[in-house]
């Protein structure tokens, strides 16, 4: 096996577990914050809301400063640096006595951690730039793995032993992935000199063009939306539910087979992107998400809710390839770090506003509103894709 293949391999094997760990008791923050004291449905939406959204402002903030630090100091330096960050601040989760303690987590978690750029970084930096759609593709199917089977087992771990028990097997879990990284990827990383940085055209250069911020704005909205319905969802289900008997089963399997089919597109679309086009890919999907949107609005059984939210997760893990994919080819070697830095901050701002404003349209609007808003998100990539994403068949000159 190739150099790059083995670093691939550890590097996907590696986010599956940091993702499963991190999913083990996240997607039940609703219910956990009830045990912390906010009993009513509405509150824990709104409070919902603002923990899930911490991550996402401070990841938004420190993302460029790793970005640049994987450019200086290596790119498997800085997965192996979020991946025990992740397993402290999972351990720390497991300690909270209060909803602003719980906080105060998220927003180290958000600071510290990133394991998702930093293991793209790392895998766009090892592979060929004709296989970028179907590596990073399969990084993306990594995470959706994660978040299928870490709510799945994180669900049956909190409905018998509780959420502090499944916070902490999931920071065991996220430790194991930074083990692998560090053990078993290769990195033939030469730090740049000082004059060779100040050669050729600067970094500022890229972020303004249009193909680029066009890419970012589609990860952007895919982040918004897919958090927008976070501090709800869990609640949908108890509604639909009638009862609190195996409510965090039910809401892990739901998750658990929505991630599934968006595995198994990203896996699939990231492939076949490289020959078909990645703007093809994304319009498609961003028509199908926004129609799997609306859709949730209209949801009174579980089976239905289940069927909606896989069309959702699949059109949506879709378009996460095709974006990175038009990044990789806009941009030379020595910017990596920094380019997919810039682009998750830029487009994590969607992971700080989704939960907050889906947690506040919960509250004053009801449960089902942020769906509506979700959709109508999808339609703003479609005019976004149509008017200034084109196909670059022939990438930068590395």
């Amino acid at each position: 096996m190739a150099p790059w293949k083995r670093t691939f391999v550890s590097a996907f094997i590696a986010q599956l577990l940091s993702i499963v760990g991190f999913s083990f008791a996240l997607p039940f923050l609703p219910f956990f914050i009830g045990e912390l004291g906010v009993t009513d449905s509405a509150e824990q939406a709104w409070w919902s809301g603002i923990v899930l959204s911490a991550s996402g402002l401070t990841l938004s903030l420190f993302a460029p400063l790793w970005g640049i630090l994987a450019d200086r100091f290596g790119r498997k330096a800085m997965v192996v640096r979020a991946m025990l960050a992740g397993t402290v601040v999972m351990w720390l989760m497991s300690l909270v006595q209060t909803v602003g303690q719980l906080t105060v987590c998220r927003l180290l978690q958000g600071a510290l951690t990133g394991t998702v750029a930093a293991s793209v970084a790392l895998v766009a930096s090892v592979s060929p730039v004709h296989r970028s759609g179907f590596t990073l593709g399969m990084m993306q199917t990594a995470v959706f793995l994660g978040v299928s089977f870490g709510p799945l087992a994180g669900g049956i771990i909190a409905d018998h032993f509780g959420y502090r028990t499944a916070f902490r097997i999931g920071a065991l879990i996220i430790f194991g992935g930074g083990l692998l990284v560090y053990a078993g990827t290769h990195e033939e990383f030469k730090p740049p000199d000082p004059e060779e940085r100040e050669q050729g055209e600067p970094f500022r250069s890229i972020l303004f063009r249009p193909l680029f911020l066009a890419a970012v704005f589609v990860l952007f909205v895919i982040r918004f939306a897919n958090t927008l319905s976070n501090p709800s969802f869990p609640l949908i289900v108890k509604e639909i539910l009638g009862t609190t008997r195996r409510l965090n089963s039910v809401t892990g399997s739901v998750v658990c087979g929505a991630a599934l089919g968006g595995a198994l597109s990203s896996a699939l679309l990231g492939h076949f992107g490289d020959s078909w086009g990645h703007r093809r890919v994304l319009i498609g999907c961003s028509l199908i998400a926004a129609a799997a949107s609306f859709a949730h609005t209209f949801a009174d059984s579980i089976g239905y809710l289940f069927v909606v939210r896989m069309l959702f997760g699949m059109a949506a893990a879709g378009m996460i390839p095709a974006a990175n994919a038009i990044i990789r080819r806009t941009i030379r070697d020595r910017h990596i770090g920094k380019a997919y830095g810039a682009a998750t901050s830029l487009s994590t701002v969607g992971f700080a506003l989704g939960p907050f404003l889906g947690g506040y349209l919960g509250r004053v609007a009801g449960l089902r509103v942020p769906f509506v808003a979700s959709g109508l998100a999808q339609l703003a990539v479609l005019g976004v894709v149509l008017a200034f994403v084109y196909e670059e068949r022939d990438p930068l000159v590395r």
